[in-house]
This record gives structure tokens, C-alpha cells and sequence, in this order.
């Protein structure tokens, strides 16, 4: 990988896993896809033909999975609501930042989230380590019945820093061997996140830290509207 600076930095130039670790680690946190132009993200810094080869050490596709299950990033649909990945330094100011303040039941009462969000919820107070075919089995529906408003409910969860991905996994047939593509695996915040993480912007409050957090993204942005970037993070911007 060369080395530059931030501005400077040469487009598809990611090529081995450590690379990728590296570049999140230096910038503090990128999308998996090009949802800004301008705005850093995996796809625009790695060659088209390394993705979904299965090689763990230079396939883009892998990296996303093998980073949160080595807790070596942070990764999900945690960038607003686009799928990226949140460093180690950086990961306590999203989490101050999106994560609500009012307990979930007080989220509930007040008609903030949805039905879906508040079983799925439930489920994940009693099971933990669940890909998106558990969670329809728990929830009762199918892809074609009721999915894509459990997928929602998925995607809200990790957006406000409740859940998170894990890592991922085959599905098994009925003799054990397993089989596709590695689906996401998710896991309860609280129960993934090293505490060492946690330790780290402690006493902001969540203007603060959304206003550290846009700095940064302008800081490692080239040609980007502050207003842009921050409707990207999930923010109101006055």
C-alpha cells in the first residue's frame, strides 16, 4: 500500500487484509460502498477483480466479516444507514453519538420504533450470535412474507449501535456440510464490543461527539459538502 496522505491517498490501492485494517485504523472509519463521492470507502480503494474470490487475505468481501469477528473493526450498517466500518479509537463516539438515550421500553412506549424493532430486541435479550435466517425463523416469516420489514428492523438496530455484526457463517444442509455464501452473523453491542473500546472519548455528550465525528469525515473527504457528509452520518445539520 503507498504511502500518503489522507488527501493524496491513491484509489485501489488496498490490496491484503492488513492493508484494509491499516487504512480504517489511519482514517478512523469508511463505507463499504461509493454512497458520497469523495467520501472514502472500501470498494473505491480496492480492484474490482480481488472481490469475492473467498481468498481471506485479499478479497475485499471477506475482510468485512473477518474484521468484526477478529474485532479488529467494527462493521454494519453502523454509517448512518449505509453498510462501513467504525475503527477501534473511533467506535465509543459513534456509539455516544447514535446510540439512544432512553432505555428501549421508553423507545417503545413513546412509539419511536416500530413493532418489528421491539421483538427483534426481544429475541437478541435472549439469543445472541443470530444470522438473518434465525431471526426470520424466531420472528416467524419468510423472505417473501414479512422480510423486508425484519430486514428493516435489523438495519435500525445496527444503526443505533444496539447490534452489530459478529462475523458471519454457512448455512448447514441436513448432513452438516455447509454450503453458499457466509451470511452476516449479529450480536447485542454490549456483548461484541471490547471494553477497552468503550474506555476510550468517555464524558461527550452526543452533539460533541457528532461534531467530532463530521470534522473527521470533512478531514478525510475531498470535494464534500459538510451539509452532504452529515445527512450521509445520519445527522440533522443546522
Amino acid at each position: 500500500m503507498k504511502k500518503q496522505n489522507l488527501k493524496g491517498y491513491d484509489m485501489a490501492q488496498l490490496l491484503k487484509y492488513e492493508d484494509f485494517l491499516e487504512r480504517v485504523d489511519n482514517i478512523g472509519f469508511m463505507t463499504l460502498s461509493n454512497v458520497l463521492p469523495g467520501f472514502p470507502s472500501l470498494s473505491d480503494e480496492t480492484a474490482e477483480e480481488n472481490w469475492h474470490t473467498g481468498d481471506p487475505e485479499t478479497d475485499p468481501w471477506v475482510w468485512k466479516d473477518r474484521a468484526a469477528k477478529e474485532k479488529r473493526a467494527a462493521f454494519g450498517c453502523i454509517i448512518g444507514k449505509h453498510k462501513g466500518f467504525v475503527s477501534s479509537h473511533m467506535y465509543s463516539l459513534f456509539y455516544t453519538a447514535f446510540h439512544p438515550y432512553e432505555h428501549m421500553e421508553e423507545r417503545r412506549a413513546s412509539g419511536i420504533i416500530s413493532e418489528e424493532v421491539w421483538k427483534l430486541w426481544q429475541i437478541f435479550d435472549e439469543k445472541t450470535l443470530l444470522n438473518t435466517s434465525d431471526i426470520r425463523l424466531e420472528m416467524g416469516v419468510t423472505l417473501k412474507k414479512g422480510g423486508s420489514k425484519i430486514d428493516r428492523a435489523i438495519e435500525e438496530l445496527q444503526q443505533y449501535y444496539y447490534i452489530t455484526v459478529a462475523g458471519s457463517r454457512r448455512k448447514l444442509d441436513k448432513y452438516g456440510k455447509e454450503y453458499g455464501w457466509a451470511a452476516n452473523v449479529y450480536d447485542k453491542v454490549e456483548n461484541w464490543v471490547p471494553s477497552e473500546w468503550m474506555d476510550l472519548n468517555t464524558g461527550l455528550s452526543s452533539d460533541e461527539a457528532r461534531e467530532i465525528i463530521l470534522d473527521k469525515g470533512m478531514d478525510i473527504s475531498k470535494n464534500v459538502n459538510r451539509r452532504e457528509l452529515a445527512k450521509m452520518l445520519g445527522m440533522s445539520y443546522k
